[in-house]
């Protein structure tokens, strides 16, 4: 079994409508993880999900109300990527795909192995702490780093376009990092737009210097996080007064 001691970060979301097999499992969890948040349903899960936002959820498949296929459609439909164990006495095919289909990363027959269980909670809070790609991550270091690639961003806007991004946003997920910046045209962009339909030539000549420029980003963030960082896509709404950068962690 993995460092146990990585669960001490994670948040897990149980939902499981048997009480004794719910108490069992929490009662397992809750010295090893950061908080259990428990749920007796599909539904209740759903809620308890939006407020507490967790890092994983196991959740059973058969349940009043909402079973846990349709929870996790939901959960998926709204954007929600967080990793899920399903759990069920169920070993049929269907199911099974249904899973799959769904992005579930662990599919698990009742009675629960409880160290099964736990080596894949360890080794999904292991991809999780480093992001699929060898960086350790607690969310305050995590916060921290996104801060320091803002800053970043923003000395380059300022050096390269003479202006600052009014709002500049940074977020590292897995291998990727992306970098949203709003209300950074400068005076002559703007006035461009106020005379005239010219939003495409901004987009064309903000492009052109991103291209040749944008290596820099690149070098500081490779130092910061000793990782080769690439740039993969570079998303230009002049018209919105908003940008979006994609680099890649190597």
């Amino acid at each position: 079994m993995g460092d146990v001691n990585l669960l001490k970060n994670i948040k897990i979301l149980y939902v499981e409508d048997e009480p004794i097999t719910r108490n069992q499992v929490c009662k397992l969890l809750k010295d090893k993880v950061e908080k259990v948040i428990e749920a007796k349903n599909g539904k209740e899960g759903i809620e308890k999900f939006i407020k507490y936002k967790p890092d994983i959820v196991i959740t059973d498949l058969i349940m009043p109300y909402m079973d846990g296929i349709e929870m996790v459609k939901e959960l998926r439909g709204n954007g929600f990527n967080c990793p899920i164990i399903m759990i069920s006495s169920l070993s049929d095919a269907d199911t099974v795909l249904k899973a799959v289909d769904l992005k579930i990363e662990k599919y698990m027959i009742k009675p629960i192995d409880v160290n099964l269980l736990l080596e894949n909670l360890i080794q999904i809070a292991n991809e999780l702490l480093t992001g699929k790609n060898g960086l350790a991550f607690t969310d305050n270091s995590k916060n921290n780093l996104e801060i320091k690639i803002r800053d970043i961003y923003s000395n380059y806007l300022k050096k390269f376009t003479g202006k600052d991004a009014k709002f500049i946003k940074a977020f590292i997920d897995g291998k990727q990092i992306e970098i949203f910046s709003k209300e950074n045209l400068t005076i002559l962009e703007e006035n461009l737009l106020d005379i005239g339909n010219y939003h495409k030539s901004i987009e064309i000549l903000r492009r052109a210097l991103y291209e040749h420029t944008i290596d820099e980003v690149e070098k500081e963030l490779s130092q910061l996080i000793d990782r080769k960082v690439v740039t993969k896509k570079i998303d230009l709404y002049p018209k919105e007064n908003f940008e979006r950068i994609v680099l890649e962690i190597m």
